[in-house]
């Protein structure tokens, strides 16, 4: 089997096993914070968003010094460390007993995580030009397969044998995933020596001198911050639809998972489609066709409207990340892919902790509906960025 092939596979497996620990206990922490003792409201959503977001404040500053050291030492190492860091730091939250002590171990989480931006280094430093696009959206799978069944076993466990669970089966598939790594993926790696070598603020020079790079990381942060401000609170949207109560659990995880399952079909899909015609036409489409599944999300009345609509909205939004990680990739030298990608999953993880931030505030003062009109004018405001962008001296992407 060719390298880049066994090291798709192999890192397939190890970000799916991880990303369904992950996700296993996302959907929940509003419930684990009652159990911790938060039973006001409006505090359990404010907690909420905090604990949410609490491993990307760190996580985002971390992330493109784990990138240089990823390309002077090897990708893989930070693959291992990152995944044994949040096994181990989610086996000890299993056993917080505040919701601050859980807010302290959420934040030391996020300083040692971030295994997906060394992956992608390390899968497109042995991937040829032309299936960069292919491999880059099955490696995206990965993260929103796991994304699917982590919430749907989490829905099923939790309603069995409780919230406190799912964080001792979140380490050990992040502990297994380790595993994976070190036994399967190879790694061809030659430090870059001398002026070759890349630091941190070289690489936030090339980013940010580069206007079709500076332009795309604005774009990721804006997209994932409507994405991730709905996140934390369809748990408690599926309560306020007045949904059995008895089977909330198991709702709240078919919600996340189906747009997972689409996800996970169409990202491959998207990256195959867009070595073909392009990769910013298919960006076009794909931001485009996620705002208009996600406004009638504020005007549901029922869990199962929210949950066709949420199926919809995985089918584009698989589209989304691949096109952009891609156009990312062949803009950039391989001696410094992984500190580019560090930025750029910084750029991530500021989304995805700015969201939940905004819409626990936003529902809190506004109501839950609320947080669905205004991911709808993010991600409206991002098609508009984009079309204008592709008008201009960047539509050769």
């Amino acid at each position: 089997m060719e390298l880049w092939k066994k090291n798709l596979y192999s890192l397939w497996a190890a970000q799916f096993t991880a990303a369904a620990g992950l996700s296993m206990v996302m959907p929940f922490l509003p419930f684990y914070l009652k159990e911790l003792g938060v039973t006001d409201p409006d505090s359990v959503k404010i907690w909420s968003g905090l604990v949410f977001s609490a491993p990307f404040m760190i996580s985002a500053l971390m992330q493109p010094l784990w990138g240089v050291l990823g390309d002077r030492y090897g990708r893989k190492p930070m693959v291992v460390r990152a995944m044994m860091a949040l096994g181990t730091a989610n086996i000890v939250m299993g056993f917080a007993q505040t919701a601050p002590q859980l807010l302290i171990l959420r934040l030391l989480q996020g300083l040692l995580s971030g295994f997906v931006a060394p992956s992608l280094a390390l899968l497109a430093s042995c991937t040829p030009q032309d299936r960069t696009g292919q491999a880059i959206g099955t490696i995206q799978s990965s993260l929103v397969t796991g994304m699917i069944v982590g919430p749907l076993l989490g829905g099923f466990l939790a309603h069995f044998f409780g919230y406190r669970l799912l964080f001792f089966g979140t380490g050990i598939c992040c502990l297994a995933a380790s595993l994976v790594v070190i036994i399967f993926v190879e790694e061809q790696f030659a430090a870059a020596g001398g002026k070759k070598r890349s630091g941190l603020g070289q690489n936030l020079r090339f980013v940010f001198a580069n206007a079709e790079l500076r332009f795309l990381f604005l774009l990721l942060v804006v997209l994932q911050v409507s994405i991730h401000i709905v996140g934390p609170f369809l748990s408690l949207y599926i309560e306020f639809l007045a949904f059995p109560a008895d089977y909330i659990a198991m709702m709240t995880g078919a919600v996340f998972g189906i747009a997972g399952v689409t996800h996970a079909l169409s990202a491959p899909i998207w990256g195959r489609r867009a070595d073909r015609v392009g990769f910013r036409r298919i960006l076009r489409y794909a931001v485009g066709g996620a705002a208009l599944f996600y406004l009638p999300q504020a005007f549901v009345t029922d869990a199962y409207q929210l949950l066709a609509l949420r199926a919809g909205v995985g089918i584009f939004v698989g589209g989304i990340m691949p096109t952009i990680l891609t156009i990312v990739q062949k803009s950039t030298p391989d001696q410094t892919r992984g500190g580019i990608y560090g930025i750029f999953q910084s750029g991530l993880l500021l989304g995805t902790m700015g969201g939940p931030l905004i819409g626990g505030f936003l529902s809190a003062s506004l109501g839950l509906r609320a947080i669905f009109l205004l991911t709808t004018g993010l991600i409206l405001a991002a098609a508009l960025g984009e079309r204008k962008m592709n008008s201009g001296p960047l539509k050769s992407s």
